[in-house]
């Protein structure tokens, strides 16, 4: 899902530490989803970012992270 929003020009985030729970009842409650059949397991954010980031990504060298055992 969030490769696919990628790729159609929609940004995107994981969100992680949501309790299930609760989130699973507020969603039952305004009957999104039947709790009999179905549980919140993943939660995402997407939307179209207000401007460009104001710095570059940069990655570290491939080599300088990894460690090759062989």
């Amino acid at each position: 899902m969030m490769t696919v929003a990628t790729l159609i020009g929609v940004d995107s985030t994981p969100i992680e530490g949501f309790q299930k729970e609760t989130v699973g009842k507020l969603l039952s409650g305004k009957g999104f989803i039947n709790l009999d059949e179905y549980r919140v397991s993943f939660m995402a954010a997407f939307g179209y970012r207000a401007g460009e980031p104001k710095r570059a990504k940069t990655r570290q060298a491939v080599d300088d992270v990894v460690d090759w055992i062989e």
